[in-house]
């Protein structure tokens, strides 16, 4: 049912559109609200929550370890449920939030490929009361299938805001074809 190395494929390829699309803003930037309603770096931490939460947790449970690739604070403040705020003195500057972003999906990489593919069927771990089940998936591979579309909500929101700031749409077929390599 679950296609391991699809996975895989789809948690890269899907990381590579999200760095192209935030990488393209400046840090002065991250924590406007343009619309009142979201700013990109709520969206940068959140992506990198969901990802431990979705590729992480749920699969494997929690370890002490993690404290070293996720702090504790981003639950609280991008995790399910938090609300944005134009308070920019409360989050993590941009550079440590990619840091935390890019140390996450490293991990979620690495333990998603010394997996058995018999793991993807397994039953998800809902030992938090505040997930005690999800309504998209039960078993591990959904989780890890739900992740990269969760992320391409994000990314939009993050394409959105850009477009607020003022600047023109990445032309991604423009750029492959003058030799931009995406990877």
């Amino acid at each position: 049912m679950f296609d391991k190395e699809r996975i895989l494929f789809q948690l890269s390829r899907t990381r590579v559109l999200s760095l192209q699309m935030i990488d393209r803003i400046d840090h002065e930037k991250w924590y406007d609200m343009p619309m009142g309603i979201t700013h990109v770096a709520w969206n940068v931490g959140h992506i990198a929550i969901a990802e431990y939460f979705l590729g992480l947790f749920l699969v494997r449970g929690p370890r002490d370890s993690d404290a070293g690739i996720i702090p504790e604070t981003y639950r609280g403040l991008f995790g399910y449920g938090s609300e944005v705020s134009a308070d920019s003195t409360i989050y993590p500057s941009p550079n440590e939030l990619r840091t935390v972003l890019n140390q996450v999906h490293d991990q979620v990489m690495l333990e998603t490929r010394e997996m058995s593919a018999d793991v993807l069927t397994e039953s998800c771990i809902f030992d938090d009361p505040e997930f005690d089940h999800h309504p998209i998936f039960t078993r591990k591979g959904g989780a890890l299938e739900w992740l990269t579309h969760h992320e391409h909500i994000h990314i939009g929101q993050i394409g959105l805001l850009r477009r607020t700031f003022g600047e023109k749409p990445i032309e991604y077929l423009d750029e492959s074809r003058a030799g931009k390599n995406f990877v």
